[in-house]
């Protein structure tokens, strides 16, 4: 398994209550729901910014890993 990097951000404390309450009511863990919601949010700015997009394509990126199949994804969207 690769290894993971870890990113930390601040939230008002009524926020982050919020924000845990939900993700129990949901069952899942806070770093599940931020991950979901900047993965959401990462596609569409891919798929709605060049500049963005520029960097996914020419970024290098190992094998399978989540980055490197959206890249070939999106070139493949490019390529039809």
């Amino acid at each position: 398994m690769r290894s993971l990097k870890r990113i930390n951000f601040n939230m008002a404390p009524e926020c982050h209550a919020l924000l845990k309450s939900v993700c129990a009511l949901k069952g899942v863990s806070v770093s599940e729901y931020v991950y979901k919601v900047v993965r959401e949010d990462f596609h569409q700015l891919v798929n709605s910014d060049n500049q963005v997009q520029q960097l996914l394509l020419n970024g290098v990126y190992p094998e399978g890993s989540k980055a490197y199949n959206l890249q070939e994804l999106i070139r493949k969207e490019l390529n039809t």
